[in-house]
């Protein structure tokens, strides 16, 4: 009988011991941290599901987790992120002052225009050298002339905010000519808040042999198998599966014996790997719009300082309970990850009570951040396409180097920065492995 190692219980690692584990075969995952769930993390010390990691499906049709999260009963509800029905976003101005919100979802597809036209138009002048990055493709973007100020904070909101959030990255960093390898899975974003993704990756990992609090720190593999040193000893494999995080292999924590191939350790480097960090806070009543899903501030910030705490979303619209979170995104979460957390519940609370133009907010009765960036088994949220990376980086990083095996986010050339895309990623590394062994195997999706 054949034995797997996976390394890391995060959603690829979990589906990757899963579908071992289904076919017959022996696999043990091993997981440094106390609990599984990687990058999925969910928080109940507020009172509520409290998804510190990943908290949405995005694109229900299709996703392999809109059918788990029906049969677990797990409650979920859509987020209208751009406020396409137009009455459940609520954006604020400099001085904390209501905008117009028709204005503003208008400056939204002004800008989500403006930028499919930068990028695939014929007619529109490219800069004088071929954009790089993001930052080079929006210096010419055609922008409307004569749009009012709630429109042009829209407009602004899509092209730098929603854009640096979605990568998770600075504009300066994320690759102009890689955008469009990211595909989206069809049907808006769902929330999820009865249980969170803790109820889904319990369920994932029901019957599995999962050792937690288990650091691996060398693998040495040959063409005959390999041998994983730990923090519990050495285990014996036929092969190995690899999902930790892309931070993880940046940080070079776990040595290879052989090194890893040039070409893959050049794409390690290459992929970029942002930063993404969520503070959530707790009141003994609901101090903004209860009926608004996202609330979005462009205050005058402090001198010598970001914009910080540009964008808010209220659980509490969902839960009934007066709970809601600030995230940060790139620079911006690099720059709060430097507070403690005095220092990050107080400026928040000062932030949500200038946005609301409301003194009299209390400080909350509890709170819960995310500390991503830190976290010696993450070094980071999920990836995002560098400038400099090549278009093959992510499949050079998927590809098996003998016995040793690669999934996670990172690995999908499509679903990368995603739940759903590091769920697919373990299912696919193992289906290679079931080949591997016992031959021509065939799958149905």
């Amino acid at each position: 009988m054949k034995k797997v190692i996976v390394v890391g219980a995060g959603m690829a690692g979990l589906m990757a011991t899963r579908t071992l584990h289904e076919a017959g075969v022996e696999a043990i995952c091993l997981e440094a941290r106390p609990r599984i769930g990687g990058r999925t993390h969910t928080d109940n010390s507020l009172g509520v599901s409290a998804d510190l990691g990943a908290a949405w499906i995005h694109g229900p049709i299709g996703n392999p987790f809109t059918p788990i999260a029906h049969e677990l009963g797990i409650e979920y509800g859509e987020t209208d992120f751009i406020n396409r029905s137009g009455n459940v976003v609520q954006a604020y101005g400099k001085k904390g002052e209501p905008l117009d919100m028709v204005e503003y979802t208008a400056g939204h597809y002004a800008g989500a225009a403006a930028f499919a036209l930068q990028s695939g138009s014929l007619l529109v002048d490219p800069p004088e050298s071929a954009p790089q990055s993001l930052a080079d493709g929006l210096a010419s973007l055609p922008r409307p002339e004569g749009m009012s100020q709630a429109k042009q904070f829209g407009f602004d909101f899509w092209v730098d905010l929603h854009l640096t959030y979605l990568c998770a990255a600075d504009r300066e960093t994320i690759n102009w000519n890689l955008m469009d390898t990211t595909v989206r899975l069809p049907g808006d974003d769902y929330f999820i808040y009865g249980g969170g993704y803790k109820a889904i990756t319990t369920h994932l990992a029901d019957g599995l042999d999962i050792r937690t609090g288990v650091e691996v720190t060398q693998i040495a593999y040959q063409d005959s198998g390999a041998m994983v040193e730990s923090s519990a000893g050495t285990f014996a494999a036929d092969f190995v599966v690899v999902t930790v995080p892309l931070g993880v292999l940046k940080a070079d924590v776990i040595k290879f014996s052989p090194s890893l191939p040039t070409k893959k350790q050049e794409a390690i480097q290459r992929i970029g790997f942002g930063q993404y960090e969520k503070v959530v806070l707790r009141f003994d009543d609901f101090y903004w719009p209860r009926d608004k899903q996202r609330l979005i501030s462009f205050h005058d910030p402090a001198e010598n300082e970001p914009q910080l705490f540009p964008l808010w979303f209220n659980i509490g619209y969902y839960t009934g309970e007066p709970v809601i979170l600030a995230y940060h995104a790139g620079a911006l979460a690099r720059f709060i990850n430097e507070w403690d957390d005095e220092t990050l519940v107080g400026r928040a609370t000062e932030a949500l009570r200038q946005m609301t133009r409301n003194e009299t907010i209390p400080d909350p009765v509890g709170y819960v951040r995310t500390g991503w960036e830190r976290d010696p088994f993450s070094r980071g949220s999920y990836s995002f396409d560098h400038v400099g990376q090549k278009a093959g980086d992510r499949d050079t990083l998927r590809q098996p180097v003998g016995r040793l095996y690669f999934a996670g986010e990172a690995t999908h050339p499509h679903f990368n920065a995603s739940a759903h895309g590091a769920y697919e990623s373990g299912i696919w590394v193992a289906r290679q492995i079931l080949k591997n062994y016992y031959g021509n195997v065939t799958f149905s999706i």
